[in-house]
């Protein structure tokens, strides 16, 4: 099925957005009483907008352009039990895809909040879709970045997590390799995620829990062994009757996780759909280049 897309947005008479490099935002965290405790941001007022992270990830993830944007859309951030989550939720937690595709919507009713644009990242997008999928009454719009689709759910290098979080001990020994921080920027752990992040910003605001805290680690082995294409298949099956807007932002120096040409699968799932490539951006584009993030975010949500 070919997409029929492309909404034209406009860009003309607005100033280029710019992230100030010296914004240090420290973001507080509510907690939804739900599934024993789910963390979240909540920043600003008016159209709503959810995002959502990927694996190893949380909520800090947004935190380049959650300030922005904050300040003309209500930006809800989740923190998702992951392994980069601060709170651990129980192991009778149901965190297949389908489990999670189901905590976003009890966590959207916590919220009170019927319809709502999604904005997703890496796993997170293949989250994304089978909420989307399951709930589409809940989505005025969607916007995915670099991230599983239809036969790839994991990426092929990190296909073998599945089967290793099932060996006693491999996420304790993981959570030892994530505490030597010199190792983190390495393609096998997460160099391949970002051109721009740190290590210093990897172990800081994403792999501390799991380090420290085997409960987050029960978490990560628990939603990485349910990974399958199966789900991302399925979805995109009932995502192709989505008429809604799609907005598909792809950072277009991801050669070996999510390379461009998945972002062209995504496309092609959805009736209403446009692809953006961002440059100079692996799979954190929101990492990579977050003045352009925001500018195509706002132009979308605006765009009427």
């Amino acid at each position: 099925m070919t997409a029929t897309t492309d909404f034209n947005l406009s860009t003309e008479a607005k100033e280029p957005f710019k992230v100030d490099p010296t914004l240090k935002p420290v973001f507080e965290r509510h907690t939804a009483k739900i599934k024993g405790g789910i963390q979240y941001i909540d920043e600003g007022n008016g159209i709503p907008v959810l995002f959502v992270h990927g694996a190893l990830s949380n909520a800090n993830t947004w935190r380049k352009v959650i300030p922005i944007l904050s300040q003309n859309y209500r930006c809800i951030a989740i923190d998702l039990p992951l392994g980069g989550n601060y709170l651990a939720v129980a192991d009778n937690v149901d965190l297949t895809p389908i489990g999670i595709a189901m905590l976003l919507n009890e966590f959207l009713e916590y919220l009170g909040i019927n319809e709502i644009i999604v904005v997703s990242n890496d796993t997170g997008g293949a989250y994304v879709q089978i909420f989307a999928s399951l709930f589409p009454e809940k989505v005025s719009k969607l916007v995915f970045s670099n991230c599983e689709v239809l036969a790839i759910f994991p990426p092929a290098k990190f296909a073998y997590l599945k089967y290793a979080v099932r060996v006693p001990g491999f996420t304790f020994l993981l959570s030892r390799v994530f505490s030597l921080k010199f190792l983190l920027k390495k393609d096998l752990i997460m160099g391949l995620l970002s051109l721009k992040v740190t290590d210093q910003e990897l172990s800081n605001l994403y792999l501390n829990n799991f380090i420290s805290d085997k409960g987050v680690r029960a978490n990560f082995a628990s939603a990485t062994k349910a990974w399958s294409p199966k789900y991302t298949i399925e979805a995109a099956q009932k995502l192709r009757t989505f008429e809604k807007p799609v907005l598909i932002l792809w950072g277009n120096q991801d050669f070996k996780l999510f390379p461009l040409k998945l972002g062209e699968n995504l496309k092609a799932v959805f009736p209403n759909a446009k692809l953006v490539e961002i440059a100079n951006a692996r799979t954190y584009i929101q990492e990579d280049q977050p003045d352009r993030t925001i500018e195509e975010i706002v132009q979308f949500i605006d765009y009427r």
